[in-house]
């Protein structure tokens, strides 16, 4: 029953059109545009990647159904700013015994390459553009399959990147899947899945009157579960799949839920520093409630 558990946050935010180019040069953003940061987040950093401002983040949640419970831990480390490794750690008990699978999956770092190999032998290979994120993935699966991915990015006038667009190619003759995130309106980001010949889109707002700074540098929980980006949380923590949104997203809902009434809030704990200890979740649909807890740890 070993389980490969990958979680991550997309990183979102920006305006101005980048098409993988490095010399396309940002126009200027309007100063209350909260892509725009102000805080040392927004400072170049002289390591030339991306970086994330912890050694460690964690994510633990307790998943519950018809068996018995299960307690998910995973941890992403950072040296030097980079991610350096991950590991999923789960928890449960069964026949009166208590019992613990972990599972390491290993990073590594060739020159505008990184090589994300996780428990099972997937390894999904990432090219990266000068400024550190990916252009393009071929995740070679342990059973044969390939799948490969190209990457599309908006700018900032700080230089972050932020993710545009994923496609994702099968067997590299066939377009499968895709999430394309349009900024025009960026306290209501419309995000667009596309699997086959499904498609659904969804409005992931921030309101201006609820609007909260993101410095704990973490992904949207959404995105981080959503096709084809579940299989990216790695390179989403290590962000080399673009920048952490300076707003957390606080609401989510399908572009159309007239049938369902559709509704995700999410609600964020703080600790002193400011910095995200946890994340209530809680879906309104077809008049039930599916409520979720993530808890943090960002040292």
């Amino acid at each position: 029953m070993k389980k490969n558990i990958l979680i991550a946050l997309l990183f979102i935010g920006g305006l101005t059109a980048c098409n993988d180019s490095d010399n396309e040069q940002p126009e200027n953003l309007e100063s209350v545009n909260i892509f725009v940061c102000s805080d040392e987040l927004a400072i170049p950093n002289a390591l030339g990647y991306p970086v994330t401002n912890f050694s460690q983040i964690k994510l633990s949640e307790i998943k519950t159904g018809d068996a018995q419970p299960v307690t998910l831990t995973q941890t992403y480390d950072y040296e030097a700013g980079r991610i350096a490794s991950f590991t999923s750690l789960q928890k449960f008990a069964a026949g009166g015994e208590s019992f613990e699978i972990e599972n390491i999956t290993d990073v590594i770092y060739e020159d505008h390459k990184v090589i994300v190999t996780d428990e099972i032998n997937n390894v999904s290979t990432y090219t990266l553009n000068d400024k550190g994120y990916a252009v393009s993935c071929v995740r070679q699966e342990m059973d044969g399959k390939v799948r490969s991915y190209t990457f599309s990015y908006l700018t900032n006038t700080a230089g972050k990147y932020f993710l545009k667009n994923i496609t994702e190619t099968l067997n590299g003759d066939r377009i499968y899947s895709t999430i394309n995130i349009d900024y025009n309106n960026y306290r209501a980001l419309r995000i667009t899945q596309q699997i086959d010949v499904y498609e659904q889109t969804y409005i992931a707002s921030t309101p201006a009157d609820n609007e909260i700074a993101n410095t704990s540098e973490i992904p949207y929980l959404f995105l981080t579960d959503l096709y084809p980006l579940s299989f990216h949380s790695v390179a989403i923590y290590g962000k080399f799949l673009g920048d952490a949104y300076n707003t957390l997203i606080t609401n989510l809902r399908p572009e159309d839920n007239s049938e369902s009434n559709e509704t995700t809030t999410y609600k964020y704990k703080f600790d002193g520093r400011g910095i995200v200890t946890s994340c209530d979740e809680v879906t309104k649909s077809y008049g039930d409630n599916y409520e979720r807890t993530i808890k943090y740890t960002i040292e």
